[in-house]
């Protein structure tokens, strides 16, 4: 999580806890498959690169990075 989200837009903040928070149960949960764990890989890259942009103030790509880190978590679940 990110300690400077305090000057992002509150749902940029809470979509990135959302993400983050799943990521982690996912992880804990461990796919055991080689594509659940690519995919797993492309979401934590996803949330990576949504934190730097928090960071530079590009909200805006942070979301759509969020976004799609959140839709590949969601087929993991399926």
């Amino acid at each position: 999580m990110l300690a400077n989200a305090g000057s992002a837009p509150p749902d940029v903040v809470s979509l990135e806890r959302e993400v983050s928070l799943r990521l982690a149960h996912v992880r804990d949960e461990g796919p055991v498959d080689d594509a659940k764990r690519a995919q797993l890989s492309k979401a934590a890259q996803l949330e990576q690169t949504s934190e730097a942009a928090i960071a530079k103030g590009d909200y805006k790509t942070a979301e759509s990075d969020l976004l799609a880190a959140k839709t590949i978590l969601d087929n993991l679940s399926d």
